[in-house]
């Protein structure tokens, strides 16, 4: 069984998660963002580990929200994204963005990085997640924008090089598209959502061929790590009872739905990294019942378990989010629910490193523009050709 050192408190008071990625470890450094109130107010925090904790750093100041950050480090700058409640509240939520360098102490690059008020109430931007290929910027969230009664969103994109590109839909669902995730295969981006075009919800992606369904059965919250050209996708089979978590494997093709570890206990919100061995680190909650504890698996190429780890802590832990470093630790975050009202999140690393046959940052796919074929949409250098600027593709 994996092992995990004695879990730090990072900060009380305080929460993230749902955009599974707020946590990166690089160069013997640990970097988590999350929000936490301040008088009332949700607001965007960020803090770093070397040797021990620098003290925690507040990104954002309104008079309003500002909630679930994702996080990015690359050459030597810290990247965050976030949903935030400043411009008109509940009914016109955007996506910010801000940057500093590692040791600054100051966030002064703060941008809007969506305009989607028109004063209806369903111009709504959520949970937009950041992650970097081949030196640009990828922020992907799902978007209300498109059904003024705030019943439908839509998956969106948004890229940068050296400025930001225009914001480009990526999903075409009449009914609801959320929580996306992504990740890269080569030269080609492949997000995946929650969709419930069929009644319930089922996942879909997009990898440059227009909407596919991927799951038959009731699913939701995924999530998707490429692991040496293969992505191994994760969601919430909720068609199982209890509810457990199911994956496939795309290697040019989806192979068959499995259970990632059979259990007789629910289990939920599930988060992937690769494993730096051409495999994956999988982690959950809920499977042990009341007392729930973070749970997770490694698994080969193949999927098959090869070990296991569980996070014993009294209480109720929930929305991990994982790393894994260039050196073979794992990372791992998460929320402590023990105390609804007061959440807390914690943090702990593998005691021993994994044996690492892959590069470190998923060097082991080619750095090519990113394409996204089949329905012309061409994100080369951060300049986006093909069908409008202004969003569809």
């Amino acid at each position: 069984m994996i092992t995990f050192l004695t879990p730090e408190l990072v900060c009380d008071s305080c929460e993230n998660g749902l955009n599974h990625r707020y946590i990166f470890a690089e160069n013997g450094r640990v970097h988590i963002s999350y929000h936490k109130r301040v008088g009332g107010v949700w607001q965007v925090f960020y803090r770093m580990k070397g040797t021990s904790w620098y003290p925690e750093e507040r990104v954002t100041n309104t008079s309003a929200d500002a909630k679930y950050p994702s996080i990015l480090v690359f050459r030597d700058s810290v990247f965050l994204v976030w949903h935030d409640y400043r411009v008109g509240g509940i009914s016109n939520i955007e996506i910010f963005f801000n940057a500093k360098g590692l040791f600054d102490i100051s966030w002064n690059l703060e941008t809007r990085l969506t305009y989607t008020n028109s004063g209806g109430p369903g111009d709504n931007g959520y949970l937009p997640t950041i992650k970097e290929n081949g030196g640009k910027l990828f922020v992907v969230w799902y978007d209300y924008r498109d059904d003024p009664t705030s019943n439908r969103a839509q998956i969106y994109l948004k890229v940068r090089d050296s400025v930001w590109g225009s914001d480009v839909r990526i999903s075409n669902s009449p009914s609801n598209a959320w929580y996306p995730t992504f990740d890269f295969r080569e030269d080609t981006l492949f997000v995946f959502w929650a969709d419930n075009r069929n009644s319930a919800y089922n996942i879909y992606g997009n990898w440059g061929y227009g909407d596919q369904r991927i799951t038959d059965v009731s699913s939701g919250y995924p999530d998707v790590a490429n692991s040496s050209g293969k992505l191994l996708l994760v969601y919430t089979n909720s068609s199982s009872s209890p509810p457990r978590i199911s994956a496939k494997i795309y290697d040019g093709s989806w192979g068959s739905q499995f259970d990632v570890r059979p259990s007789g206990r629910s289990q939920s919100d599930p988060t992937v990294v690769r494993d730096g061995r051409g495999g994956w680190i999988v982690a959950w909650s809920e499977d042990f019942g009341g007392d729930r504890d973070i749970f997770g698996v490694r698994l080969n190429s193949l999927g098959i378990i090869t070990d296991s780890f569980r996070i014993f802590m009294l209480g109720n832990q929930n929305r991990p989010s994982l790393f894994v470093d260039e050196n073979g630790y794992i990372h791992l975050t998460f929320v402590d629910y023990t105390n609804p009202l007061f959440p807390k999140i914690y943090y702990t690393k593998s005691s021993e490193p994994l044996n690492l046959r892959e590069f470190s940052r998923d060097k082991t796919t080619k750095v090519k523009p990113i394409t996204l074929k089949g329905r012309k949409l061409y994100i080369k250098g951060y300049s986006i050709s093909g069908r409008k600027l202004s969003g569809s593709l």
